[in-house]
């Protein structure tokens, strides 16, 4: 083992479309409401009289082993920019980068998300956890892409957060962007 063994990078992901399952969900919207300043924050969203009604959703799924757990990975075909065979590059340099990534991703979650245990998540007699205490219990599950290369990591919260999922948005360059719990 040579002394600069330890930086050996652990990503060697390389997926292609033929690894990924379509699935669709056909699913009926009966009512939305949109905000009087959603299309000023989303001017890429397209105005429209009426949202409801019949619609179908498409994911392309595929399981991986990474950071020593089964995740799924997923993106929606209609969201893509570029042609599905760049997309699917581009899922894998980045899935490459979280897989060599795998304890800054932690740590920023934790930085994040520690105190928030701490402060307003004991349980009665729970003792506060450590950061290492934390980090143990967090377990990625599942990643899904998005159509300009940004993705969201779905942790399992080691029932930190009364099993509350724990996500973590990285943007395009691989910045964590926005790290809560939801469920």
């Amino acid at each position: 083992m040579g002394i600069f063994s330890r930086f050996k990078k652990k990503g060697n992901i390389n997926l292609s479309k033929s690894d990924f399952k379509t699935e669709s969900e056909d699913f009926e919207v009966l009512s939305v409401t949109v905000s009087g300043d959603f299309f000023e924050k989303f001017p890429q969203a397209k105005k429209k009289d009426n949202y409801t009604g019949k619609s179908t959703l498409v994911t392309n799924t595929t399981s991986l082993s990474l950071f020593g757990n089964k995740v799924d990975i997923t993106y929606d075909p209609s969201e893509i920019e570029l042609n599905e065979n760049k997309f699917i590059e581009q899922i894998n340099r980045n899935l490459n980068w979280i897989a060599d990534n795998e304890s800054g991703i932690k740590s920023g979650i934790t930085k994040k998300l520690l105190p928030l245990k701490n402060e307003n998540w004991l349980e009665e007699n729970e003792s506060e956890l450590s950061e290492s205490e934390f980090i143990k219990r967090i377990k990625l599950t599942s990643i899904s892409f998005f159509g300009k290369g940004n993705s969201e990591l779905i942790f399992s919260d080691g029932d930190l957060f009364w099993k509350h999922d724990i996500v973590a948005d990285l943007n395009t360059k691989n910045k964590l962007t926005d790290i809560n719990i939801r469920g």
